[in-house]
């Protein structure tokens, strides 16, 4: 599955990557590249990696959505979070994972990262605050990654909080 196909399954707005983005993405990948080779690979495993957007043919298996980070409540750990077509999991490494009750969950905020001048395109970095009525947390993710697990979820589209970018 490309990012668009995968906007075409979510409602939350999705804007198009602008030219000068796509070119800035190709020129980190060539200095991630030499970085890597320079280093022997030693960075090449640290969580800057792209989403590939892919729908794997089982839904049970995890959809290639990039990093994302759940803190809950928001002074705990940080989780890794991973989603299927049906769900979203809590994969915390050396531990099994854990379905997340993302249903049962709202938004309360959503703050884009700095430095965009669209926020809203796929790769987007946002962190929304999540709530499940007795605690707060943060899901920190992709724009379009966010927007699926809010499609899982039933989330309506979050507008950004005031006094964020």
């Amino acid at each position: 599955m490309s990012a668009e196909e995968l906007r075409s399954r979510v409602s939350w707005t999705v804007d198009d990557t602008s030219a000068a983005r796509r070119a800035g993405r190709f020129l980190g990948g060539v200095v991630h590249l030499v970085s890597a080779l320079a280093t022997l690979g030693a960075d090449a495993g640290i969580g800057a990696r792209r989403p590939g957007w892919t729908l794997p043919a089982d839904p049970d298996d995890y959809l290639d959505l990039g990093p994302l980070t759940l803190r809950m409540p928001e002074s705990g750990a940080a989780e890794p979070v991973q989603a299927t077509q049906t769900g979203v999991w809590g994969t915390p490494q050396g531990r099994p994972p854990r379905r997340l009750p993302v249903q049962a969950w709202r938004v309360v905020a959503a703050v884009p990262g700095t430095g965009s001048r669209s926020p809203r395109h796929p790769e987007a970095e946002w962190t929304l605050t999540v709530s499940d009525g007795t605690a707060h947390g943060s899901l920190t993710g992709a724009w379009l990654a966010l927007a699926w697990i809010g499609h899982l979820a039933g989330w309506s589209e979050p507008t950004a909080s005031p006094g964020s970018a």
